[in-house]
């Protein structure tokens, strides 16, 4: 079925461009996702097939495409720059995970002062597409580099050529040159010495005659989305709208493994019966960057406090406090916590043991929080109450670490693989303390972690030890698939 699937969307993809008038224009073009082999993602939609330089099976994910190495890796394309006339040809690429630097999409060779055809992405700071048709000179005129989506060019002049970035054309006045003779290559430069090799991800690329950009780059898109859609075939809902806003918080697609990673974790938390007790949540593992990794789950978007950097985060273990200044806002409100009805948790895959208090997650230091056990085991915890309880004899991560209470007179608790109940007799939430802070206490003494926490939730009484289940099951699928 998902074979006959992806066939019906190849197909409609070649119908669109045949009714568009661009099919023609396509005179190389490989589509590189949908398949479950390298074979398959190297086989031409049209003209020769590519040589391959050193992919491998693994580079592969079908979902979103081939990703390059930035060194070796490349595809000779088999279809020579002087192919294509010197006033009417395109070339284009389908991008889903974006190099920062400045990387040759696909290219021919290119000396000073002679004409080449090129795409060349440059740097964050300029966030543009540079780009080269049948000239002397790169034009950086294209603003607007977008993370995801088609990237091209297109002469059908002699002294003017449209550029295709971000869903928009800008049109560059320049004249053509005789081209260089040499095959154009996919992932770098056809010269040997060039560098600037892409390590980024493509899921398509053509090259040919002169072709409307903005129709090619509708067609891609429209190909790319049906893709996409028949690897999620049968995801829960809420997982494909988490999936879409982590993605456009990274600015690129998440590979199918880490997807099916996240709807593993919705659908088994909607089945133990577990979704509607998480009030708040981030899954800070997965995503491929720290924005992507403050997009809620479930519940209002934390705020991220105290100036966080990329290098905080890891997509495999999650965020790592540094102790003195670092801490999430859940903004979830404490009129969302009730005195019976209430659970914190977090899942730390390190854990830092300072000797002092610091607060992994806490409501109000003094009545809901759970904390470090100032010593080689165990954690403690106040749950909706004055009394501290040092809890559990291990310290081995990764774990979950949690309480829940769903009575007046005793809590259950998980910590570093153990749990039991505590008699407890409870008392009411203090609403004035605001909202629960991640990394830190939240009122009184501050006590910031230096722990790594790829889970955090807040939210009503649940079972721990399912709880547990499945979040350890999603970070471990994380690791594999990354």
């Amino acid at each position: 079925m998902t074979l006959k699937a992806r066939i019906r969307a190849i197909d409609r993809f070649i119908k669109g461009c045949r009714e568009d008038g661009i099919y023609d224009d396509l005179n190389a073009c490989c589509v590189m996702a949908g398949w479950d082999s390298l074979a398959g993602a190297l086989t031409p939609l049209v003209g020769a097939a590519p040589t391959n330089a050193n992919f491998l099976d693994a580079d592969l994910d079908r979902g979103v495409g081939l990703t390059g190495d930035g060194s070796t890796k490349y595809l000779d394309s088999n279809r020579a720059s002087e192919e294509d006339d010197q006033d009417s040809h395109h070339l284009a690429v389908f991008q889903t995970s974006p190099q920062i630097g400045s990387p040759k999409y696909i290219a021919g060779r290119g000396i000073v002062d002679a004409g080449t055809t090129t795409l060349v992405g440059v740097s964050s700071a300029t966030n543009k597409l540079y780009t080269r048709s049948r000239n002397s000179a790169d034009n950086g005129g294209a603003a607007g580099l977008s993370a995801t989506g088609l990237l091209g060019m297109s002469r059908s002049a002699s002294d003017n050529y449209d550029v295709r970035v971000n869903s928009n054309n800008s049109n560059t006045v320049q004249d053509s040159q005789t081209p260089l003779t040499g095959n154009l290559w996919v992932f770098r430069s056809n010269n040997v010495g060039s560098g600037s090799s892409y390590d980024g991800t493509l899921s398509f690329y053509s090259i040919g005659s002169a072709t409307n950009l903005a129709l090619l780059d509708a067609r891609v898109s429209t190909l790319m989305a049906d893709l996409r859609a028949i690897e999620e075939a049968g995801f829960d809902r809420d997982a494909i709208a988490y999936i879409r806003a982590v993605e456009e918080a990274d600015g690129a697609y998440l590979e199918t493994s880490v997807k099916v990673a996240i709807n593993n974790l919705v659908s088994g938390l909607k089945a133990e019966g577990l979704w509607d007790a998480i009030g708040s949540s981030c899954l800070l593992c997965g995503p491929r960057t720290l924005a992507g990794a403050l997009i809620p789950l479930r519940g209002p978007a934390p705020t991220a406090e105290g100036g966080w950097a990329a290098g905080d985060y890891d997509r495999s273990t999650g965020m790592k406090g540094n102790g003195s200044s670092l801490y999430l806002d859940s903004n979830y409100g404490p009129e969302n916590l009730n005195d019976a009805d209430v659970h914190l948790s977090v899942y730390m895959t390190e854990k830092y043991d300072s000797g002092t208090a610091n607060r992994f997650i806490s409501q109000d230091n003094n009545n809901l929080t759970i904390l470090d056990s100032s010593g080689a085991t165990g954690f403690r915890t106040r749950v909706v109450s004055s009394t501290l309880y040092t809890l559990g004899t291990s310290a081995a991560v990764p774990s979950l670490v949690a309480v829940s209470r769903s009575s007046s007179e005793s809590f259950s608790w998980f910590g570093y693989g153990e749990n039991g109940t505590q008699s407890d007799s409870g008392g009411a939430v203090n609403e004035s303390a605001g909202n629960p802070f991640v990394f830190k206490g939240s009122v009184g003494q501050l006590n910031y972690s230096a722990s790594r926490l790829a889970f955090y939730s807040v939210g009503s009484s649940l079972d721990l030890a399912k709880l547990d289940s499945h979040i350890s099951s999603y970070v471990t699928a994380i690791g594999a698939a990354i």
